[in-house]
């Protein structure tokens, strides 16, 4: 009977015993809500000793209804703001554990753990005591599949808390709040977005320039940026030395021809000094010097050693063809003047007056210019006059002393009153176009077909037939005349140009700079 009894007693209390605890784990979910998850690992450590029974006795004051719990899914954003009570939660280690069966719907294997009890009825009583720590142990099991997931943490639970608060909107934030940091990183592509703005600069190289003493360098548009009143100053420098005296046009329209066949157009002749061009007999005769010099000291002031005196002198030819009633033809500009200018290059380049037709036509034809181009050229005549000394190889002295004619074509009247003109006076000048000499016209052509042609060079062009057909076609028709004198007159202004680094840009046309 004792046996029995004692069998009785043990069994009523292993049942009593699971009783209390199935009572502990059904009200111990209330505990959570203080106690941080962190803090819950350390339960399990401790279960081993005996004591644990009386854990769950202290858990039972605290009611609370599992009810709160399912909004756990909000629990983890408010767990980071309780993480402050940590100290409080610790005398409460087990009850955190009750908390994740609750929400993981493990607190029912709790019940089951009274299936143990059998196990006390077996035979050997001393084991029977020890049986209910066993028991004690499910209990702390079934906080271990939650705490595995922060038991890491609980290794460093202060640490591990603030962090929390901040990536709250994700349970695992922890793991992400190094995600942040590398949010900054978009900026590299903006970085990287300059350099292909910096590729389309690489394309923007200079084209190549032009090689020098090539017509090929000069452009209408040479001074647009540099000098854009250029032509305009020009211009406005001839017409009022052109209204003040009447012969400067023609002047400048034979000085831009004396230039341009010696040497090209660099504004050598205009230097002054000994040996140089403008010392040469056939140069001596050669006036409006000081029109070009007057515009250079204009530009200086506007654009200070940027025009050329090249430039300036071939703008003046143009303007001075212009404003006698001939055409306005464009130019290109670009020319640079020459450093050096000798009288040696005057006599073997220039056109004498007494050429016949062949040599002017080979020396034309050394410069790369036509037939067409001397006799459309030679119409330059039409406006200037002539010293008697220039012509005065057309005259001679007869058996009783007389002048005449040594050519029997030029006309009777003509002859006879270019000599009275001349032995008037041996400084005396006379009109190369007779009857419009002022004015840039086609008449020059009428008078070479009437015999009234001044120079030499003037009378035999209607001696060549090619050159006559030339002559009469300009003679009849001023526009066909017009259109053939902006070409020529082109050619005739590029020739021998010096530009880019060649030559040099003179601060004064009558002299070479440091000279």
């Amino acid at each position: 009977m004792d046996r029995s009894r004692r069998q009785w007693g043990v069994t009523c209390a292993v049942l009593l015993l699971s009783a209390l605890l199935a009572v502990a784990s059904s009200q111990s979910p209330s505990v959570p809500k203080p106690s941080s998850p962190p803090l819950a690992s350390p339960a399990p450590r401790q279960t081993p000793s005996p004591s644990a029974s009386p854990a769950p006795k202290q858990a039972a004051p605290p009611p609370a209804s599992p009810v709160p719990k399912p909004p756990s899914p909000r629990a983890p954003a408010q767990a980071p703001k309780p993480s402050s009570p940590p100290p409080a939660a610790s005398p409460f280690p087990k009850p955190p554990t009750p908390r994740a069966s609750a929400q993981a719907r493990k607190p029912s294997s709790p019940p089951p753990a009274a299936p143990p009890v059998p196990k006390p009825v077996s035979p050997t009583p001393a084991s029977k005591p020890l049986s209910p720590p066993p028991a004690a142990s499910p209990v702390p099991k079934p906080p271990s599949p939650s705490a595995p997931v922060q038991a890491p943490k609980p290794s460093s639970p202060p640490p591990a808390a603030p962090p929390v608060p901040k990536p709250s909107p994700a349970a695992p934030p922890p793991s992400q709040k190094p995600a942040p940091a590398p949010a900054p990183k978009p900026s590299p592509p903006t970085a990287t977005a300059p350099p292909p703005k910096q590729k389309p600069s690489a394309p923007q190289t200079p084209p190549p320039a032009p090689a020098p003493s090539s017509s090929l360098a000069l452009s209408p548009s040479f001074y647009a940026r540099s000098c854009p009143s250029v032509e305009l100053a020009v211009s406005d420098v001839v017409r009022s030395a052109s209204t003040l005296d009447p012969t400067i046009p023609g002047k400048l329209l034979r000085m831009v021809f004396h230039d341009c066949f010696v040497e090209g157009c660099d504004a050598s002749v205009m230097v002054q000094g000994n040996g140089t061009e403008r010392t040469d007999p056939a140069n001596l005769s050669l006036g409006g010097f000081n029109v070009i010099d007057e515009a250079k000291r204009l530009l200086e002031a506007v654009c200070p050693a940027t025009v050329s005196c090249s430039d300036i002198l071939v703008l003046a030819a143009r303007d001075a063809v212009t404003f006698t009633g001939g055409p306005s033809v464009p130019v290109s500009l670009g020319r640079r003047d020459s450093l050096v200018s000798l009288a040696s290059n005057v006599r073997r380049n220039i056109i004498d007056t007494g050429f016949s037709v062949d040599a002017m036509a080979a020396s034309f034809a050394s410069k790369g210019l036509t037939l067409e181009d001397l006799v459309t050229l030679s119409g330059g005549h039409t406006i200037g006059s002539a010293h008697c000394g220039t012509f005065r190889e057309r005259f001679r002295s007869d058996a009783n002393g007389s002048t005449v004619p040594v050519d029997g074509t030029m006309n009777t009247d003509y002859a006879n009153e270019l000599v009275r003109t001349c032995v008037a006076s041996a400084a005396a000048t006379v009109d190369c176009d007779e009857g419009s000499a002022a004015t840039f016209d086609n008449r020059y052509f009428s008078n070479l077909l009437d015999g009234r042609g001044l120079l030499r060079t003037d009378a035999v062009l209607v001696q060549n037939a090619t050159t006559r057909a030339t002559v009469a076609a300009f003679a009849q028709s001023q526009e066909s005349f017009f259109s053939s004198w902006a070409s020529s007159f082109a050619r005739l202004t590029s020739l021998g140009v010096k530009t880019g680094s060649d030559g040099e840009i003179r601060r004064l046309c009558s002299s070479v700079n440091g000279g």
